[in-house]
């Protein structure tokens, strides 16, 4: 079929955008076509139709009026399509091709949405292939925000770790990047986000430089440092591509760093359910939906990265919990609150104004957000008293008060903005006044016009009439024109002014018609002022754009002396209603917290039930003294997550600068929070419980420090009895000799807890149990010592395990206690250090002290291979050595 030249433009567009739903603007209507039409008809509920229907292949064909684009693109986003938006760049004239061109493409990662509280990263991916190994670079920024960060991984997994720790909504991949597969594969198996590809810049320092607006690229260092600069250059080539523009709100582009920061890798981020929740996978039940007091979305983001990103300079940990406390001192706490609830989030606002179509509304709600601090009255003063507590620059008061005033200044109330479809202020543009007054008041001009001629002629009967193919003229009858013509004719000829440059336009048989110079262009204003009107308020609107465009980094400043103003104030409040206390922060080896609470279960308790608190205390002193792993035994399935997951929260608050649920809290410095709790299979990597856990226990072991933090809930679950024993005593000991780690786990294999007697370091805990005849209670009570046994059937017992199953269980634990007992009593074990060698025969100890001595003085690091082997096949013949 041949295709018309409109369809060819079509598929051209098409070929150039094949990842994208294709909107096809024609006449008052955007049009898709093809697949984009099934798709389109399928998510957006549209009638499919097609074009050509009579022809042998129609073209199927689906529609939206111009003005309702707006309703479908937020549903297209949500099923993670791409939209580019095609435009009329030219009018229609007949027998002319009509040129379009792609005016936008709209993604879920640039489309704006200004509630949102979370981040929306675009994340860009480089390889670099040096001679013996390759190095991976990122690059990420928020599009609303407009800072940019680099870093790069010696390996793709650590690089992987980082993206999911990000959880980007579209990653883009370098065209050149190898095994694009490789990448792509494992981050579609944790995340819902977009896979593109795209080409780095062929010259990225001149590209950088333009769209950063600099000489010189050496102000970044770091940042575009090492060939990272291939990264940003592609994370800011993709993003122009997409824009269709240059960038405004390049703001800061910098070098992710961890100096500073307390590691705290993916798993540990899942398992504490800081932002979201295993009940449901949701945010409900998480420790971010708990502590999120904030008023508006863009406070809630720095919530977010405070949670996300801890810290462990002490000073910023101090200046943050001295505004809180400052906050919890002062009585304008809850004013300052009510008054944030009313402002709009700047950011993304102020992306919405550079990168969205050019709409009066979101500079209104600027206007509105300065107003709460630029207005000159006692609230204001003391809004904007707070920000300067907060370090607002002088500088920046000064450029966000001037905006202010032209915003205050240029633009109608909101209410007359809603209400009409013009919006510059009276007296604010002279041309403006008077293309309004002629639009909108043509009628009183016109009879300002034919008084004057009255005055002027003496004649009293001057018309002033309107025909629609002859437009406005003047008519008199033609007795009155003689005098009119005495009176005005002579001062054509005389006079400059237009309103008497007068012509005779017609003469009819009782009438003569007029027009004059002045009567033209008043009559060309009248028809042409409306739209003269709409496009001068917009070149006005475009000159406050540019504005903001240059003012855009005072005002992103600005917005993060707001949030942190919502973030402050709003934890104090929380703190104080909720009995959360300042902990003091510590470069002694010191955690010791007493009466601590779960921040998420003690808010979602029933109202007639109190949280038990417990106490932690885990400590070194300069006499190298020390408790530094705790062993938790207890009843199987009891409080214990709970308890191990609010040491690893406390912590973590502390280190977020806020304040935790405690009645007093002594928090060592740490630069690392790690937690490892119940692993499942992970079938899309093909990996087992037990490999999933081992995978999370090696990148605690390999990461962690003496200055870190670690939490293990249960270990070596997904193997058999004795081999999960094993490996827990043996990854204890490796934490205790070489890690030397604060830890604490809890588990269920009651025979560590004879680690105690071989470690002055390790001290068991357990839960308070309080057993009578008739039932056993769970106190949730942490105390000194260890468990005597599991309870497990007890515990059954309360889960409403029918009473036949319970006797039965009874039963057959008898059983095999019997057994054990009488296999003990037969068998000759030599055991791991953890235990006592049961068998006292001289001639195993000493062959049990000779194997040890053996492998003791082993350097197992340093051997290859064949050397392992043969050390093994060494052991093995002194085992079988009965000599």
């Amino acid at each position: 079929m041949e295709l018309t030249p409109a369809m060819k433009q079509y598929q051209e567009m098409k070929k150039q955008n094949p990842d994208c739903i294709l909107f096809f603007r024609i006449g008052d209507f955007y049009e898709v076509f093809f697949e984009d039409a099934n798709i389109c008809h399928n998510v957006l509920d549209l009638v499919l139709t097609s074009k050509n229907k009579w022809a042998e292949n129609p073209i199927p064909m689906a529609w939206i009026p111009h003005h309702s684009i707006d309703k479908y693109i937020p549903k297209l986003i949500q099923h993670w399509y791409k939209v580019a938006i095609a435009e009329q760049i030219t009018d229609p004239k007949p027998w002319k091709l009509v040129q379009r061109e792609i005016t936008q493409i709209i993604t879920p990662w640039t489309y704006i949405q200004e509630w949102t509280k979370n981040f929306n990263y675009m994340l860009a991916i480089t390889r670099k292939e040096l001679s013996s190994w390759e190095i991976y670079h990122l690059a990420w920024w928020d599009f609303t925000l407009g800072e940019y960060q680099t870093k790069s991984f010696s390996n793709l997994w650590d690089a992987q770790k980082r993206i999911l720790t990000l959880s980007p909504t579209e990653v883009i991949i370098d065209i050149d990047f190898p095994e694009k597969d490789s990448i792509s594969t494992p981050i579609q198996q944790y995340l819902q986000c977009l896979i593109s590809v795209y080409e780095v810049p062929v010259d990225p320092d001149s590209f950088l430089c333009n769209m950063a607006k600099v000489q010189t690229l050496s102000s970044f260092w770091q940042a575009v440092g090492e060939w990272r600069l291939q990264a940003i250059a592609l994370l800011l080539h993709y993003i122009r591509h997409v824009q269709q523009q240059n960038l405004a709100n390049i703001s800061k582009i910098s070098y992710h760093a961890q100096t500073g920061f307390v590691l705290m890798d993916e798993i540990t981020i899942k398992n504490l359910e800081i932002f979201s929740s295993s009940y449901e996978n949701n945010q409900q039940y998480s420790l971010f939906w708990i502590l999120d007091q904030t008023k508006t979305s863009a406070w809630a983001r720095l919530l977010h990265y405070y949670l996300a990103n801890p810290i462990n300079s002490l000073s910023e940990i101090q200046r943050r919990q001295n505004l809180i406390s400052h906050y919890q001192e002062i009585d304008s706490s809850k004013f300052i609150l009510k008054k944030l609830s009313d402002t709009f989030d700047l950011q993304k606002l102020t992306s919405s104004i550079l990168y969205k179509k050019l709409s009066p509304i979101p500079f209104l709600k600027l206007r509105s957000t300065l107003d709460l601090f630029f207005r000159w009255d006692e609230e204001s003063f003391v809004m904007l008293n707070e920000l300067k507590l907060l370090w607002l620059s002088e500088n920046e008061e000064s450029q966000l008060k001037s905006l202010y005033e032209s915003l205050k200044n240029m633009l109608k109330s909101d209410q007359e903005v809603m209400d009409g479809d013009y919006f510059i202020a009276e007296w604010w543009n002279g041309e403006v006044d008077e293309l309004r007054k002629i639009a909108f008041h043509s009628d009183d001009l016109l009879l300002q016009y034919q008084q004057f001629l009255v005055q002027q002629s003496w004649v009293q009967n001057v018309k002033l009439k309107f025909v629609m193919n002859q437009w406005y003229f003047i008519e008199l009858t033609t007795k009155d024109s003689v005098q009119f013509e005495e009176k005005l004719w002579i001062w054509n000829w005389n006079q400059e002014d237009e309103r008497l440059n007068l012509y005779r336009r017609n003469t009819l048989k009782w009438n003569q018609r007029y027009s004059s110079t002045y009567l033209e262009k008043l009559q060309e204003n009248i028809i042409t002022s409306r739209e003269k009107l709409t496009k001068l308020e917009n070149d006005l609107l475009k000159e406050m754009w540019e504005k903001i465009w240059d003012k855009n980094a005072e005002i992103s400043a600005f917005a993060q002396k707001i949030a942190e103003l919502d973030v402050f104030c709003s934890h104090a409040v929380f703190a104080f209603e909720n009995r959360y206390i300042q902990p003091e922060m510590n470069n002694k080896n010191l955690i010791e917290i007493v009466w601590w609470r779960h921040p998420v279960i003690e808010a979602y308790l029933p109202t007639d039930q109190q949280f038990i608190p417990n106490d932690l205390s885990i400590w070194e002193k300069d006499n190298h003294e020390k408790e530094m792993i705790h062993i938790i035994t207890w009843p199987n399935m009891w409080w214990k997550s709970t308890f191990l997951r609010q040491s690893a929260l406390i912590v973590l608050l502390a280190h977020c600068g806020l304040f935790v649920p405690a009645t007093s809290a002594k928090i060592w410095i740490v630069d690392g929070i790690f937690a490892r709790v119940w692993s499942g299979d992970v079938i899309a990597k093909n990996q087992s419980t037990f490999m999933t856990e081992m995978i999370e226990v090696s990148n605690i072991l390999n990461n962690a420090t003496s200055q870190s933090f670690i939490i293990f809930d249960e270990l070596g679950r997904g193997t058999s009895t004795y081999d999960g024993l094993a490996l827990t005593s043996a990854i204890l000991q490796y934490v205790l000799k070489h890690v030397k780690a604060k830890t604490l786990i809890a588990t269920h294999y009651h025979e560590l807890i004879k680690l105690e007697k071989m470690y002055p370091e390790v001290k068991n805990y357990s839960v308070s149990v309080y057993e009578t005849d008739k039932e056993v209670l769970f106190m949730k009570k942490i105390v000194k010592g260890w468990a005597s046994k599991s309870y497990w059937i007890d515990v059954a017992k309360i889960a409403w395990i029918p009473d036949e199953i319970l006797k039965l269980s009874r039963e057959i634990l008898k059983w095999f206690e019997a057994k054990q007992a009488e296999s003990n009593s037969h068998t000759q074990i030599i055991s791991t250090p953890l235990f006592e060698i049961q068998n006292n025969d001289s001639k195993y100890q000493e062959k049990y002290e000779k194997i040890q001595r053996i492998i003791t003085q082993a350097d197992l690091n340093n051997m290859t291979p064949i050397q392992a082997i043969q050390f093994l096949a060494k052991i093995k013949d002194e085992l079988e050595n009965d000599s």
